[in-house]
């Protein structure tokens, strides 16, 4: 058995698995579309007459909808700005997929990092899948951040280094 050490994911582990071509090249374009996005926001609220004092963090729910953290006057000024939108894609939508990749893009990486880490600490087959188990049904919740500001935007998720616009 384990030792309680090797019972979660390691923070090198993701990070080694992160840096393959694959995850870097999704990793890219996912920032990409995340600097287009946070932009794209925050020139469509400011034209909408939204002025952010604060930071706010966008989350999409299990039923698909985007909730809003942030001051209470930059949360009601955002969900209203969100409401009214027209956009095709609307923003909201925009979010939620770009939740969605972000989502799908820890997942692999967190399953990169278990099965690397429980070949590299397990001294049998049997015990490289499982460790590997262990490690998947312990592994991080895959919490997706995008906030915004006034002047810049980042998307942070499991496995991931912030990425800022």
């Amino acid at each position: 058995m384990p030792d309680k050490t090797t019972n979660t994911i390691s923070q090198a582990a993701l990070q080694r698995a992160a840096g393959t071509t694959r995850a870097t090249s999704a990793a890219q374009a996912l920032e990409n579309s995340q600097k287009a996005l946070g932009t794209g926001l925050r020139a469509a609220m400011e034209k909408a007459g939204v002025k952010l004092t604060a930071p706010i963090e966008f989350a999409v729910k299990s039923d698909g909808s985007v909730s809003v953290k942030g001051t209470d006057a930059d949360k009601a000024a955002v969900q209203a700005f969100l409401k009214a939108d027209t956009s095709q894609p609307s923003f909201a939508s925009r979010i939620a997929t770009q939740a969605k990749d972000a989502m799908k893009l820890s997942s692999s990486i967190q399953q990169s990092a278990a099965i690397s880490q429980a070949a590299k600490l397990s001294k049998s087959t049997d015990g490289v899948m499982s460790l590997y188990n262990s490690l998947m049904q312990r592994q991080a919740a895959t919490n997706v951040v995008f906030s915004v500001s006034a002047t810049s935007s980042s998307l942070t998720y499991p496995g991931s280094l912030t990425a800022n616009a």
